[in-house]
């Protein structure tokens, strides 16, 4: 009974020793269990974050856009289940600690994702490749750096937080054990307390046998102990090779054993997906099946030599995947000898696919070879300073921004030697600090030279290698010349180009403030109207070149007569206003207009030519002749006109007859317009006479307008305004070939066959079709060129004369003939007459009017006759009226006449009644007759 008794109490014992070391165990297994479990979800979160920033480098390194989307959808479905991983890391988290490291986590990621968000949107939406390469590399790369680093003291907190549970509960086994211990010897005491008790009557007949039980006990307690040790350390060491097993196959890299000779003996899952090859298949087999032929045989030789020799070896190798396709892997082998003997030893090779590593690097090489050539072939000025003023960089672009040769002759100067003042970098920096980013950015600064110039940029202030903000980033385009042609364009807007004037714009916005003024003021404003007399004649006979330089010597003599408070303005070619204000008497203006005119009597030398330049001058005054700038300006203009009418060189007030005239102008030019297609315009035709037979030797075309308001319209009235217009050209096209139907159609009458003259004005002889136009115009009424000539004036002549004479020429060589208009009027010139190729001069009717009774006349009239004789000229006197006249040109020698002496202008049948008499008019042929006795 009492050993039943101590046999249950050593089993009761037992049991709860053993009780006691289970609850250990599984409390053990419960936080290993829980701390791998979250060690596992960390990795796994570590390796989606690997294969992200992989895909990362694929999306910049890859052009195919639908490529491009799939990965941009792997990326996301990777983050979302990273996020699934990091909030069941959370829920698992047990102490402030581990949830204050996995915070720091989260933490690290945020910046990567948003600069990670940024790059792709610059790359997918704005297109800015280059832009989003700046910021993977400026901004992704660091954040993705710090991001795994957070997530590596993650693991290796929970790596160590394994440790110290697996520590704690060997301690809690060695205590586990010493309380076995106590309640083993507590049930021995107990054991023999209850033996001595139970065996005092029979103690000394079974003290043998209880001394050889307790011995038994002794023995078997002692082998339990080993027993229950023994298993223990097994059951450890199971675990512990268990948990070796799988954190080698659960690996992120590829683990491959192999025996000495080569033969693989197992690799892990990674390898499995980094080869697709699986177990079996390698199992057995040499690791060459891998090979790709990228590396040379001795290549491998060495590595084997290095392994074979007990060393460990570490390198990179390009291999092939079962499916044909080549990568490369980082790999470490290392030799494990067991038992001490060589023969024995092992080679673990711990393999890494750094194929995307590769390709990230290569495309991060070319990003910035890229970024090299784009810095240093910019055409922009592109520039990297630091706050202090210090040049860190510099591209060749810039430095001829600049001024300079070479960047390094920039990089060796101060930032501030560009501005024009320390204020304007100053400037230029707080608002940089406060704005981080300032676009299309125009600043002014200095060259090499001092000069001043204009650019126009990006400036951007950003984080320096450490961190601080520190560095500033410039990339500038030269714009000066486009800010020279602004103010020369906001120049030409209100001043004109040629003198510098105020032009019609600013006029209008002067002679606006000024009548305002004169309003407040209750006082008067002149305005005068000036325009230079027969500027067109400076410009036909001496050139544009010419007229340029005399208006620009008008305006600075109108400027300098001008007072301070009045507008000098240039209105139209030679037509200039002047704006008098706080005018206090009419007469007041009157003089100021005398003052102005006589600016205009004092030589001007342009060229080499001295010429004497005249203006006429139109006045109108505020109130009394008009309460608006344009009604003043209009009135000053009729004025004006007036003015020229009465003889040029003298001034007008407006009166209300001038503005009548001003609308007969006006409506001249608008009748015009409509004449030709009306009809209204037609021909006359004046005989010409021989002086020495009294025969008609040609007849000239002029040309006449019937308005069907006004009447019979004076070619003098009307032939300017088309010339002002522009209309001469298709008036001067309808006369000639009018005339040369005409003509050609006397001929096939039958009639006296002779030239007819046509007059060619300056603007139609401008025309670069004019010899052409001719050409056509004879070809089409079939007239043969001899029967046509054309009348030029002097001043067409000489102004650009080497082009004249080109087309005279042509025209010469075409068969016509060509005669001198209008010939003393102009700047009439020996030399051309002597290498122009003319056949006749006609002498201006306003010196044969007096020629009988002038001396002046007589003596200009008697030297261009024997000028036109000594060139072998014919002579031609227009306007010929009376027997003084006609007598006068007899006695010397004058070949041709035209005028009313003679006839009149005729229509066109009277012309061929003319032209079907056999015989002169009778007084004609005496007189002629007479002169010949």
């Amino acid at each position: 009974m009492a050993f039943a008794v101590l046999i249950a109490m050593l089993v009761g014992i037992g049991q709860s020793g053993l009780r006691r070391m289970k609850e250990i165990d599984e409390s053990l297994s419960d936080i290993t269990g829980r701390r791998s479990d979250t060690l596992q979800l960390s990795r796994i979160a570590m390796r989606l974050s690997n294969r992200n920033s992989r895909i990362t480098m694929e999306i910049f390194l890859v052009q195919d856009r639908a490529r491009t989307k799939v990965l941009l959808a792997t990326r996301a479905e990777n983050t979302k289940e990273i996020s699934a991983l990091v909030a069941e890391i959370t829920s698992r988290c047990e102490s402030e600690e581990e949830k204050q490291r996995l915070s720091a986590v989260e933490a690290t990621r945020k910046p990567y994702i948003d600069s990670y968000l940024r790059a792709l949107h610059l790359l997918l939406d704005e297109r800015g490749r280059d832009a989003a390469v700046a910021v993977m590399v400026n901004e992704t790369l660091p954040a993705l750096v710090k991001y795994h680093a957070a997530w590596e003291e993650f693991v290796d907190y929970q790596r160590d937080q394994m440790i110290i549970a697996n520590k704690q509960a060997e301690v809690e086994y060695a205590k586990a054990r010493r309380f076995a211990y106590l309640l083993l010897v507590l049930a021995a005491i107990v054991a023999v307390s209850i033996a001595v008790f139970t065996t005092r009557i029979t103690a000394h007949e079974v003290a043998a046998r209880i001394d050889a039980e307790k011995e038994v006990n002794k023995l078997n307690a002692s082998l339990e102990e080993k027993v229950t040790q023994r298993t223990r350390q097994l059951s450890e060491a199971v675990q512990h090779l268990d948990l070796q097993a799988a954190a080698l196959k659960a690996a992120a890299n590829a683990i491959v054993i192999t025996d000495f000779h080569g033969t693989i003996m197992w690799v892990n899952h990674a390898f499995t997906a980094m080869t697709g090859y699986r177990e079996e298949e390698v199992s057995g087999k040499n690791p060459r099946l891998l090979k790709s032929g990228e590396q040379p045989e001795s290549y491998y030789a060495e590595l084997w030599s290095t392994i074979s020799s007990g060393r460990l070896w570490k390198g990179e190798i390009v291999n092939r995947r079962k499916d044909g396709t080549t990568y490369t892997e980082e790999m470490t082998i290392t030799p494990v000898i067991q038992d001490g003997n060589a023969a024995n030893t092992h080679f673990i090779a711990i393999k890494q696919d750094i194929t995307e590593r590769k390709q990230a690097e290569q495309a991060l090489r070319t990003s910035e070879k890229r970024y090299r050539l784009l810095f240093e072939r910019n055409m922009a000025g592109v520039f990297r300073t630091t706050l202090e003023g210090r040049f860190l960089e510099c591209n060749h672009a810039g430095a001829r921004l600049l001024g300079y040769d070479s960047p390094e002759e920039v990089l060796a100067l101060p930032v501030a030697s560009f501005y024009r003042t320390t204020s304007d970098r100053e400037a230029l920096l707080t608002r940089l600090k406060f704005e981080k980013r300032l676009t299309n950015h125009e600043m002014k600064f200095r060259r090499k030279n001092g000069d001043s110039a204009w650019a126009i940029g990006n400036i951007s202030l950003d984080d320096d290698d450490s961190g601080a903000c520190g560095v500033i980033e410039v990339a500038l385009i030269d714009i000066t010349d486009r800010k020279a042609a602004e103010k020369r364009v906001q120049f030409l807007a209100y001043y004109d180009a040629l003198t510098g004037l105020p032009n019609r714009t600013l006029l209008q916005d002067r002679l606006a403030k000024a009548l305002a003024g004169a309003r407040r003021r209750k006082d008067k404003v002149a305005l005068l109207f000036l325009d230079l007399d027969e500027f067109k004649t400076i410009n036909d006979s001496l050139g544009h070149s010419a007229g340029d330089l005399v208006l620009q010597e008008v305006a600075e003599r109108l400027k300098r007569w001008a007072r301070e408070q009045d507008t000098v303005a240039r209105v139209g070619g030679d037509e200039f206003i002047i704006v008098l204000n706080s005018v206090k008497d009419i007469p007041d203006a009157a003089v100021a207009a005398g003052r102005f005119m006589d600016t205009m009597t004092a030589e001007f030398v342009v060229q080499g030519h001295s010429l004497g330049i005249s203006c006429s001058l139109g006045i109108s005054i505020f109130p009394e002749h008009g309460a608006d700038g344009e009604a003043l300006i209009k009135n000053a203009d009729a004025a004006m006109y007036s003015a020229k009418e009465s003889g040029r060189k003298n001034f007008r007030f407006f009166t209300k007859d001038m503005n009548a005239q001003a609308v007969e102008r006006l409506a001249l030019e608008s009748g015009m317009r409509l004449a030709l297609d009306r009809k209204e315009l037609f021909l006359v035709y004046q005989p010409q006479m021989e002086i020495a037979t009294g025969r008609i030797i040609g007849l000239e075309a002029l040309l006449r307008w019937q308005h069907p308001d006004l009447g019979l319209v004076p070619p003098d009235k009307f032939i300017r305004i088309a010339e002002n217009s522009g209309l001469i050209v298709p008036i001067g096209e309808w006369v000639l070939r009018t005339a040369c139907v005409q003509a050609r159609k006397w001929q096939d009458e039958g009639l006296l066959a002779v030239p007819v003259a046509v007059n060619v004005s300056a603007v139609q002889f401008r025309q670069a079709d004019f010899c052409e136009r001719i050409g056509r115009v004879l070809s089409e009424t079939g007239l043969a060129p001899q029967y046509l000539e054309l009348e030029l004036t002097e001043s067409l002549l000489l102004s650009n004369a080497d082009t004249r004479f080109s087309v005279l020429q042509d025209l010469r060589a075409m068969g016509l003939k060509l005669a001198i208009d209008d010939f003393g009027t102009g700047y009439s010139s020996l030399s051309y007459l002597k290498h122009f190729p003319v056949s006749k001069l006609k002498i201006d009717r306003s010196f044969i009017r007096d020629v009988a009774v002038n001396p002046d006349d007589a003596a200009i009239t008697t030297a261009i006759i024997s000028m036109a004789k000594s060139l072998s000229l014919k002579v031609i006197a227009e306007g010929v009226e009376d027997e003084a006249q006609m007598s006068f040109l007899r006695a010397h020698q004058c070949d041709e006449i035209q005028g009313y002496y003679f006839s009149k202008p005729l229509a066109v049948d009277k012309v061929a009644d003319k032209l079907r008499g056999e015989h002169p008019e009778p007084k004609v042929l005496a007189q002629a007759s007479g002169a010949q006795s």
